[in-house]
């Protein structure tokens, strides 16, 4: 979904659940990591159909997933953050990494091993990003800095600390540093209580394994007009970006000029029911976005905006169709 295309209602989550990974696999279908379970859950984005379907817990060691992402070179597996979580006072404790790897059509239990590697320093990390198939990159939201993970080595190093990633300290601005994206030349990363969206300029170092890349610049921020904001794609000339309001049923379209960094910020989406992340895919060669949203949030901090039409459907089956009205289009979706 980008502006000027179908907005779709491709499937119906559990009702009180919260989303905030998730990945295109090589069958097709998706990978989605839940925050209020430890479970991970696929289903298929192209059958409106399709009910989600849990294929691996972690509840032996967590309560909850941050995150994940596909490792590259690696087809089907992937890095899961698994954590012990409290939502409502926002603790994030004994985080794990875990990889994943799939059978292609599940007809097989996933394998399922940690990843040996202290993360007593961290904060909150929030996400997990690949630079190369062995060096990740992790955001850490509450110490505002992002860190360097080599699983080959089980060693996590500090990458880059910097006031621009640092929550704006104001009463419920829990959040900094959120979602990080890595292209050839920069790393892009928002900031959720500054409303900012950033990029680094980076030095890609093939010749150094255990190093992945090297920053080259300072911060330049791209856009500070985007508050609330939570999830990240951008298309692959980096000429757009997408982020959510979770708070106000938003999703945003940054425009960039990829030389100079300048842009222009619009809304292309409005009137979701608390939008918490965004995944860019490709279907044949043309973008698609993917917006998990999370309905009714009871946990105190997360303020929604009315009048907010989703929230008619937030909790209704998949197997109920429903026909939404926004900007002026009607949906229909099951």
């Amino acid at each position: 979904m980008v502006e000027g295309k179908d907005v779709i209602l491709v499937t119906q989550f559990p009702s009180d659940s919260w989303f905030e990974g998730f990945a295109k696999r090589p069958n097709g279908t998706i990978l989605a990591a839940r925050l209020d379970e430890p479970d991970l859950y696929t289903f298929d984005a192209e059958d409106k159909d399709a009910i989600p379907q849990p294929i691996y817990n972690f509840e032996d060691v967590a309560n909850g997933l941050c995150n994940m992402c596909p490792i590259p070179d690696s087809p089907d597996e992937y890095l899961v953050l698994s954590s012990v979580i409290d939502l409502a006072n926002v603790n994030f404790d004994d985080i794990k990494i875990w990889r994943v790897a799939l059978s292609p059509d599940d007809s097989s239990p996933p394998q399922v091993k940690q990843i040996p590697v202290d993360l007593s320093d961290t904060g909150f990390a929030i996400g997990i990003i690949a630079v190369t198939s062995r060096i990740f990159v992790i955001p850490d939201s509450f110490k505002g800095c992002i860190w360097r993970l080599d699983i080959e080595k089980g060693e996590l190093t500090l990458l880059i600390a910097d006031d621009s990633m640092k929550s704006a300290g104001n009463e419920g601005d829990f959040f900094g540093l959120n979602r990080v994206r890595v292209t050839e030349d920069f790393m892009w990363f928002t900031n959720t209580s500054a409303g900012t969206l950033c990029r680094i300029p980076i030095d890609r170092v093939p010749d150094e394994p255990s190093v992945g890349l090297r920053v080259a610049g300072p911060v330049q921020v791209v856009a500070d007009d985007v508050p609330h904001c939570d999830g990240l794609a951008l298309t692959e000339d980096q000429t757009t970006a997408y982020t959510c309001n979770y708070n106000e049923g938003y999703v945003w379209k940054v425009t960039i000029d990829p030389p100079t960094g300048k842009s222009e910020t619009s809304v292309c989406l409005k009137n979701l029911s608390a939008p918490t992340t965004v995944e860019m895919a490709y279907v044949d060669n043309q973008p698609r976005l993917y917006v998990a949203c999370c309905g009714e949030i009871e946990i105190g901090w997360v303020r929604q905006d009315d009048p907010n039409y989703w929230k008619e459907i937030a909790d209704i089956n998949s197997a109920v169709t429903v026909t939404v009205v926004t900007h002026e289009e009607t949906v229909e979706a099951a």
